[in-house]
Formats: structure tokens, C-alpha cells, sequence
């Protein structure tokens, strides 16, 4: 049996943390929107169109983050998201106004979709198949980390040191993991990688509809669809500010948690 190398566990942990730092941006606002609603004197709907509008994109840019890294590879893919991120966070923290706001998460929703199925990628090429599995599932667990470090950490920096210290240490934070990325990994041994630019728009859009006709996958797809949306929603968007202005909970600091 095959043996793992130490730099496939070294590219791996890269990976799972700049995916972590996706999440962290991902869910920032998720403990940010009594803040938010306040910061840019608006309302709750308003408020609600900087996750609404993420979630979008993220969505819409699935395919086009394919193509790209098709052809450049997991590295430079993933590089080029944690940058989007931090240019969007630091949009965040340095405006009064909604529009720039918006346009933020707009970037940090196109950073997060650059980022999982880029990192996931990685597996296949640094490790052997017997262990992919177990590796890609891993790499999916520990990237949620990151909505524990917005709920805790990030949490407390945005009570503690007011909005934007908060959301400038978050875009700080992606700008760490680009650096990371780009320094540390590499999209595969020497020699086994190649970018694929062969993809023409007809044979991507019969690929689509092959995938989409799978039973599996629309059993996956109506699956997300239906059940994940109020689980996503409570991090994501409206869980903190429900549980502390709706029903009374004390916000709690790190130390009692």
C-alpha cells in the first residue's frame, strides 16, 4: 500500500485552512447583522441582501471557477479567491455605504466559490486513492472550523474593537491564506499536472446536462435545496441576531463559552 508523503499532508493542511478562512468570511456576517443593520442605518431586509446576493454568486460562479481551474490549477485558483475575499471584507470595513457594502460580499462570495472544490482538487493529486476518501470528507469537516472562528473570535474583536478593526483582522486573515497558497502548495507532484484547455462551450454544456441527468446528483441537488436552506440561513445570516434581539439571549464572551 501506498504511503502518504509528508508534502502531501503539508499541501492538505494549506488547503484545509485557507478553506477554513473561506468559511470565516463566509459567516462573518452571520454574527454581524444587528451591527450591520446599525453601521449602515438600514433595515433588516437590506441587511439581508449582503448574504442573499453572496449565496448568489457563490451559486452562479460554480461553473465558471471550473473552467479556470481546468486551466490553471488548484494553486493559483485558490490564491486568486483569498485575495477577492480580503479586497471584499476590506471593502466592508472601510464604508458607510450600502452599495459599496454589498459589492464586498458580492467579492467574498466569488472568493468562497473559488475555494472548496478548488482545494478538494488537491486530494486526488497529492494523495492515493485509498485515502481520498476519508481526506476529502476530512477537508469538509475542518473547513467548517471557520464558522467557530466567526462566531467566537470574530464575534468578540467586532464587541471588543467596534466594526472595522473586525472586519479588517478577517480580511487580514484571507490576505494570510493567499500567501500561504501561494507559497506553500503546489496543484500536484512534479509531472502530474497538466492544464486542460480543451473544454469547447458545446462539450461543457453536454457535460452539464450528463451530470444533471445523473440520479444521484439530482438526489444531491434537491437534497441541498430543500433541507440545508433553514441550516444554512441560522449561521449564515440570522441565528445570532434571532437568539440575542429576538429571544433574549445574553450575547456570551468567549470566556463562558
Amino acid at each position: 500500500m501506498k504511503r502518504v508523503s509528508r508534502r502531501a499532508w503539508s499541501v492538505w493542511s494549506v488547503g484545509v485552512f485557507v478553506y477554513g478562512m473561506a468559511v470565516l468570511q463566509r459567516s462573518s456576517f452571520g454574527v454581524a447583522g444587528i451591527e450591520a443593520s446599525r453601521h449602515f442605518g438600514v433595515g433588516a431586509g437590506l441587511v439581508s441582501m449582503f448574504v442573499v446576493l453572496q449565496l448568489a454568486v457563490y451559486a452562479a460562479a460554480q461553473v465558471p471557477v471550473g473552467l479556470a481551474l481546468d486551466r490553471l490549477g488548484s494553486r493559483s485558483v485558490v490564491t486568486a479567491g483569498a485575495l477577492v475575499m480580503a479586497v471584499g471584507q476590506l471593502l466592508v470595513a472601510t464604508t458607510h455605504s450600502i452599495t459599496v457594502a454589498i459589492i464586498g460580499r458580492v467579492l467574498v462570495g466569488l472568493g468562497d466559490a473559488m475555494t472548496f472544490n478548488s482545494v478538494i482538487r488537491l486530494v486526488p493529486a497529492w494523495f492515493p486513492p485509498h485515502v481520498v476518501p476519508v481526506v476529502t470528507q476530512l477537508t469538509g469537516l475542518l473547513g467548517q472550523l471557520g464558522q467557530i472562528l466567526s462566531a467566537i473570535p470574530f464575534r468578540a474583536a467586532l464587541a471588543s474593537y467596534g466594526w472595522q478593526p473586525a472586519f479588517l483582522a478577517a480580511a487580514g486573515a484571507s490576505l494570510l491564506a493567499a500567501t500561504l497558497m501561494g507559497t506553500f502548495t503546489r496543484n500536484a507532484p512534479p509531472g502530474r499536472w497538466q492544464p486542460d484547455t480543451s473544454g469547447s462551450l458545446g462539450a461543457i454544456v453536454a457535460s452539464i446536462r450528463g451530470i444533471g441527468a445523473e440520479p444521484a446528483t439530482s438526489l444531491a441537488f434537491w437534497i441541498h435545496f430543500t433541507v440545508c436552506f433553514s441550516t444554512m440561513m441560522f449561521p449564515l445570516m440570522w441565528g445570532y441576531p434571532y437568539m440575542t434581539a429576538g429571544l433574549g439571549y445574553p450575547p456570551r464572551s468567549p470566556a463562558d463559552c
